[in-house]
């Protein structure tokens, strides 16, 4: 089983004054016990890395890019590198639900979860939802 990570997992076990760390926190651990593999994209991990920097540090940042290099090693987390179509395909999402706070990050997430065929992220954002994936937690 492969589950997307978004920015909201990423910020959630950073930041320990976060509201949501426990929460994340416990959906993450339950992942790694039972094997997970972890999928997120370069766009996800940029957004990831500069939202950290901004509202909690720059060592907590650095912190983060450690911890996503690790789990890559480890083999927990696969990157997964936009191509130009994808990128493409992104920018058609966005542009077709003007009605929806949709940003653009998340329209790239939206394209690679049906490209590799995933149905369940990691994350609290309801627009997620409303595209037809399943949250966790």
């Amino acid at each position: 089983m492969s589950v997307f990570v978004d920015t909201w997992a990423w910020f959630a076990l950073t930041d320990p004054d976060s509201s949501d760390h426990a929460l994340a926190e416990l959906a993450f651990r339950d992942m790694r016990e039972r094997r997970v593999e972890l999928v997120t994209t370069n766009f996800m991990l940029a957004a990831a890395t500069t939202l950290i920097r901004y509202k909690i540090h720059h060592a907590a940042a650095v912190g983060f890019r450690r911890l996503t290099s690790n789990l890559v090693s480890d083999h927990v987390l696969r990157i997964n590198r936009l191509s130009e179509a994808q990128e493409q395909e992104a920018g058609e999402v966005f542009d077709r639900y003007d009605r929806m706070d949709l940003s653009f990050t998340d329209c790239t997430s939206f394209v690679v979860m049906r490209a590799l065929k995933l149905t369940d992220a990691f994350t609290s954002d309801a627009h997620f939802r409303v595209m037809g994936f399943t949250l966790i937690p």
